[in-house]
Formats: structure tokens, sequence, C-alpha cells
């Protein structure tokens, strides 16, 4: 109940501080009735990417969203991002712990919220994709759904009353990525489709 009332409030705000809209999201409420477990990857941007995905999925099972641990060490900031369903992960220490829970609430049907890059990138530049949200969804056979956030400035940065828009990418299904089998190829391959997806939706939508 408490994070429903919490993205309630936070959508309202959200759009009289933004000129916020997103685009594709018949996509993800596909996945709140389906059963499938799926992993949101978007861009990252600016510490605050995480809420606009969170806004724009709106109602449904929270979910688990991966997000670096100094966002919590403001205790107001740490409660919010805690109710938004964010779990600090400390950067280069490999968690296990946080990987095991994302690993069972993907297993168990939930979404999880894993940033690719595993950083921010600059503006409308991403960086390299990392590998672990594709080893987790290969351990949990879930589904990729690609995320573009869009800040429609200059440089492409956050900016107070910008316009913001999310839109939400073909779901990469794990029965074609095939991404279960472990194969290196296959997340090499995954990383292909996802960096095109993410260009066209950039090129379409900016």
């Amino acid at each position: 109940m408490i994070y429903v009332i919490v993205v309630a409030v936070v959508s309202v705000l959200f759009r009289v501080l933004f000129r916020f809209e997103h685009y594709g999201k018949e996509i993800i409420d596909s996945y709140k009735t389906n059963g499938r477990p799926y992993i949101v990857c978007p861009n990252h941007v600016s510490a605050i990417d995480p809420v606009f995905v969170v806004i724009a999925r709106g109602s449904g099972r929270k979910l688990t969203v991966m997000a670096k641990e100094e966002l919590f060490k403001i205790k107001i900031l740490g409660w919010f991002f805690g109710k938004l369903g964010a779990i600090p992960v400390a950067r280069g220490t490999g968690d296990k712990g946080v990987l095991d829970r994302t690993i069972n609430d993907l297993k168990s049907g939930a979404g999880a919220l894993i940033f690719p890059e595993g950083t921010r990138g600059d503006g409308n530049c991403m960086g390299k994709l990392k590998s672990g949200a594709f080893a987790i969804a290969a351990q949990t056979g879930a589904d990729i759904i690609p995320v573009r956030i869009i800040y429609h400035t200059e440089d492409g940065n956050m900016k107070m009353f910008c316009k913001v828009t999310v839109v939400f990418g073909q779901p990469l299904k794990i029965e074609d990525t095939q991404l279960d089998t472990g194969s290196r190829q296959k997340i090499r391959e995954t990383k292909a489709l996802m960096e095109e997806s993410y260009a066209k939706m950039l090129e379409e939508y900016k």
C-alpha cells in the first residue's frame, strides 16, 4: 500500500517539475499479467532515472531496482528509494545478497530494473553494456526490455523543468535470445540487439 501511495505522489510531483511523457506502456503492462519474469534495462543519465521508469510503468507489483549505494547515504533519499523498490549495491563488490534477492524475485515472476551500463553515461552517449543484466537473465529465464530515457536538453543531460521521455522498447524474449544456454556469443548478440534498439528509440523520440 505504501508503495502505491509513494508512486502516486511522486508521479504527480514529477509531472509538475518536468514535462513528462512515456511510450510503449502496453509492453510493460503485458508483463503485469503474463507471469513472465522480466528485466527492465534503461540507459543511465541521472540519479533520478529510476523514478521516471517506475512512474512510467505505473501500478503493479513492486520492481526490484538495483541502485548505487551512494543514493542511500542521505536518509530521506534512502527511505524514498527504498519505498520505490530500490536496493543498494556497492560498486565493484559483487554483492551476493543483492544478487540472490534479485534472482529470487525474478524466479517468482517479479520484475527487476537494472542499468546495463553499470554507471551513468554522458547525455545521449551511452557507455559500453556490461554483462550483469544478461547473466541474471540467463539464470532466471527473464525477458529483457530495453528502455530509453531521453532528456530533451542541448547536451542530453537532466535539467529541472526539461521535457523527459521514457520509451519501453520491444522485449528480447529468452527463447529468442537463448541467453539461458549460457553462451557468451548469445550475450554478445543480445547486447548488439539492445544497442540497436536504444539507437532507434533515441532517433524516433528525440
